[in-house]
């Protein structure tokens, strides 16, 4: 995928992460599970999308470990 997406992907599940969040509050007494679906489920997939975009090569770089074995 294209990982000049990012930023618009992390973007748009921020937002959406952030309704949800209001709509929790706004409707404490009331909450609707079906509409916390509704919600949920398009900001799954836009981290999703964004996971996603991050190329092989980075994500390889970022879990490498030195391993050194150490003689005493």
């Amino acid at each position: 995928m294209d990982p000049r997406f990012r930023i618009l992907y992390l973007l748009l599940g921020a937002a959406g992460l952030a309704f949800l969040i209001y709509v929790i509050i706004t409707t404490f007494d009331n909450i609707n599970p079906v509409d916390i679906l509704i919600i949920t489920i398009p900001d799954m997939l836009f981290f999703f999308l964004a996971y996603k975009t991050y190329p092989a090569e980075e994500a390889e770089a970022k879990n490498f470990v030195h391993s050194r074995k150490r003689s005493y």
